[in-house]
């Protein structure tokens, strides 16, 4: 696993524009610190991917702004719903709670290569929509039921419908995946880059989330602590920007259990295992913009307040070749902050290629969590000074932007920070050394026994 955290200035093209931010704190917040991101702050940015040359569209001024930053926020929002479409695309492709059939693995078994759905995927389409159609059970198709139904979507409707969007995502999925290997023939290396960064720009923007990448994150925050980038006891508050929601990934898609959140206990527990912080003093807040994400971790925090436990299940698949540590990471997670409980039993599809644990979480930490509804692009939380974030954590969630829109995000995020406090993400952000972060470097974690399958994680730091 290579690592570094320091390293020399490297010239850059484009594709990771160089801009600094500043500015001065002037638009009003509500009580949570929020507000839109003023154009003083924002004008760096501006000015540096005006004189770039990169393909980003018009640009916003001073006069424009207020307006501009505004109409950002509602399009960002309104992404949502396309990717409540994603999700249940997915569950349709690998759920078992609604059909016998087998589970479908690979684009071309939903998909034929001409963009008609096959049959085994008709057929799952179909099992699908007659579960919707009955009074649902399980969260997953209640949640399923509602959206269309919001939409004035029932009835025969629903079936036809599904089938779009089921042979629009998989046509997607597989000009994600030409777009990577055209990018990978390139001769220049900012291209690669440049497409993973913003690959999902125009994507809908998925509540979906899963265990494994969190390993790569507490596994990067031990590297720092171990080289001195990290001192012990130094994180008091922790912000998870996009948390998600274990909906239907597209690795796994369990949906034989409740939806859960899984990264900010996760974070928590790190914290605490490494000795950067107490768990019953730190503090985890979580900013998404998603009102299903956000009423899950509200009325989780609520129901621990009132008594209720806070159980989340760890599915993990015995056929794929995980790597002896992300096995151990498995085993051991929630050994800090709650403790083990039988697992729900996994349907006989299942049966010996699945290893299963849950844990509860203790209440004291659930009833702590707090959710912020924020939109990271255009908006950003006014902390007090000293009281800001030490951590901040967005995997799998700026990727779903160009670089103008991941610039203002890091501006965003920046500006909620303690000085010195440290940002990771799984992928290289627009920067330079005059903003607010500075690069300190990236960790390539793998799980399993190849490369396969695995994360990157990039870490700066606001700079004192």
């Amino acid at each position: 696993m290579a690592t570094s955290f320091r390293g020399p200035k490297k010239k850059v093209t484009y594709y990771l524009l160089c801009f600094s931010v500043i500015g001065v704190l002037v638009a009003a917040a509500d009580e949570y610190g929020r507000r839109f991101l003023t154009f003083e702050e924002a004008r760096e940015i501006v000015s540096a991917f005006a004189s770039s040359g990169a393909p980003i569209g018009e640009l916003p001024d001073a006069g424009s702004w207020s307006h501009w930053i505004e109409a950002c926020d509602r399009d960002i929002r309104e992404r949502v719903n396309r990717g409540y479409e994603d999700s249940i695309s997915n569950l349709i492709l690998y759920g078992t709670t609604f059909t016998t059939r087998p589970r479908l693995e690979s684009t071309n078994e939903a998909v034929t290569g001409e963009g008609v759905l096959t049959a085994a995927g008709r057929e799952r389409v179909g099992d699908f929509a007659a579960a919707l159609a009955r009074n649902p059970k399980g969260e997953r198709l209640r949640f399923a039921a509602s959206f269309f139904s919001g939409r004035g979507i029932t009835g025969a409707k629903v079936q036809p419908v599904l089938e779009a969007n089921l042979t629009r995502f998989m046509a997607e999925q597989r000009q994600y995946q030409s777009t990577l290997e055209t990018a990978g023939k390139a001769s220049d290396p900012g291209q690669l880059l440049f497409t993973r960064s913003t690959l999902y720009q125009e994507r809908g923007l998925s509540v979906d989330t899963s265990l494994f990448p969190n390993y790569a994150l507490e596994d990067t925050l031990r590297a720092m602590l171990r080289k001195g980038a990290l001192t012990a006891g130094g994180i008091r508050s922790v912000a998870i920007v996009g948390p998600g929601l274990d909906f239907a990934d597209k690795r796994g898609g369990y949906d034989y259990y409740p939806l859960q959140t899984i990264q900010p206990f996760a974070m928590l527990e790190a914290v605490a295992r490494l000795g950067l912080g107490a768990a019953d003093q730190v503090e985890v807040t979580a900013f998404d913009l998603n009102p299903a994400v956000l009423s899950h971790i509200r009325e989780a925090a609520e129901g621990a307040r009132a008594g209720h436990v806070y159980t989340i299940q760890l599915p993990r698949d015995s056929q794929v070749a995980w790597n002896p540590e992300a096995v151990a990471y498995w085993k051991n997670f929630g050994a800090v902050i709650g403790h083990d409980v039988p697992p729900i039993a996994a349907p006989a599809l299942f049966k010996g290629n699945l290893e299963a644990r849950a844990i509860t979480v203790k209440a004291e930490y659930v009833a702590r969590l707090r959710a912020v509804d924020l939109d990271i692009v255009s908006q950003t939380s006014d902390q007090e000074p000293g009281k800001g974030f030490d951590l901040v954590v967005a995997t799998n969630i700026l990727v779903y932007y160009d670089l103008f829109h991941q610039a203002l995000a890091k501006a965003a995020i920046a500006r909620m920070m303690n000085p010195g406090g440290v940002l990771l993400v799984n992928h290289a952000l627009p920067s330079q050394p005059a903003s607010l972060l500075e690069y300190l470097g990236k960790r390539s974690v793998s799980y399993t026994a190849g490369a396969g399958y695995g994360d990157d994680v990039v870490v700066y730091r606001r700079r004192k």
